[in-house]
């Protein structure tokens, strides 16, 4: 073979050599520790992927702050109590993650009186939705609502409802007119801002009897409900497709700060776009339950006031 023509083919294969090696940038190591390939407890409640440890970001790709795991499922463990921040400034005390939908339960920043308060409000301006495209939503075969209306006044133009009876907690304060809380289903129809200074509709457990009418329940019963937190689920339809294929190539998902998918981050210690098998043909899902497989599902997620205790 001719020196030329065997060195143009030494050439080629050493172009080639470096185009695999460094042409293709999702073969970029990332440091393991972020993701959570065992579950961590805090708490007493075993966290895993994909929900990770909010401070445990790292850069990827020149993203500071990164991390492995879903956009807004960052739980903090402070003194032994994991919270999650949801939209708003508001933190919540997470009971239990049981492997189909995460419980939740409202912390001390958003309650007045604390949680041994036996008559709990909602404060003025505590209000926390959950955003349209929120990878969490309120299922609703788990999750009702309460209302509260509160600090009413009621002339001719507005006359009282006879069929409610008012919040009677000595401690409950609000204001100097009346306040009532009842299931939203048993709300009368009325255009209740023009007569309350607060209407805040509170998620609440489904599964737990409620009977309005009692006494006891307007005394302090409606407290017990709402310490008893609310669940949410994942909103699987808003996973890209790029993670979806990522996790079934046994990968995990690797997002920015601006929640933006960044590489799919596999066992070898390796980033790849978007799997973890090359050239192979993707079948199956992570096996945590999805939005669109759990009972009567929300799509969107609907938006609603997180309740307080």
């Amino acid at each position: 073979m001719p020196p030329l023509l065997i060195c143009h083919r030494l050439l080629l294969i050493l172009l080639l050599s470096v185009a695999a090696s460094h042409g293709d940038s999702s073969n970029d190591a990332y440091d393991s520790s972020m993701c959570l390939d065992q579950p961590y407890t805090c708490g007493g409640v075993k966290i895993s992927y994909p929900f990770y440890l909010a401070e445990e970001t790292k850069e990827l790709k020149g993203y500071d702050n990164s991390y492995c795991g879903y956009p807004g499922l960052g739980i903090v463990c402070d003194g032994g109590k994991p919270t999650l921040q949801l939209d708003g400034p508001a933190k919540y005390t997470i009971t239990s993650i049981n492997g189909t939908i995460p419980t939740v339960s409202l912390t001390d920043p958003k309650v007045l009186g604390g949680g041994t308060d036996t008559c709990p409000r909602p404060i003025v301006g505590g209000n926390v939705t959950l955003s349209q495209g929120s990878w969490l939503f309120f299922p609703d075969s788990t999750v009702d609502y309460l209302v509260f209306l509160i600090d009413c006044s009621f002339g001719s133009g507005f006359p009282r409802p006879s069929n409610i009876d008012p919040i009677s907690c000595q401690g409950f304060g609000g204001g100097p007119g009346l306040s009532f809380v009842l299931p939203d289903d048993e709300v009368p129809a009325r255009n209740w801002s023009h007569a309350c200074r607060q209407v805040i509709q509170l998620p609440v457990n489904k599964n737990i009897p409620v009977d309005h009418t009692d006494y006891r329940w307007r005394n302090s019963e409606y407290g017990k409900l709402l310490r008893e937190g609310f669940q949410l689920g994942l909103n699987d339809s808003v996973k890209p497709q790029a993670c979806i294929r990522c996790e079934q190539s046994n990968g995990k998902c690797g997002y920015s700060q601006g929640m933006d998918f960044i590489d799919c981050l596999c066992p070898d210690g390796r980033m790849h776009s978007d799997n973890c098998v090359k050239g192979a043909a993707l079948s199956g899902s992570w096996p945590f339950p999805s939005h669109e497989h759990m009972s009567n599902p929300v799509v969107p997620p609907r938006a609603a006031t997180l309740h307080l205790f």
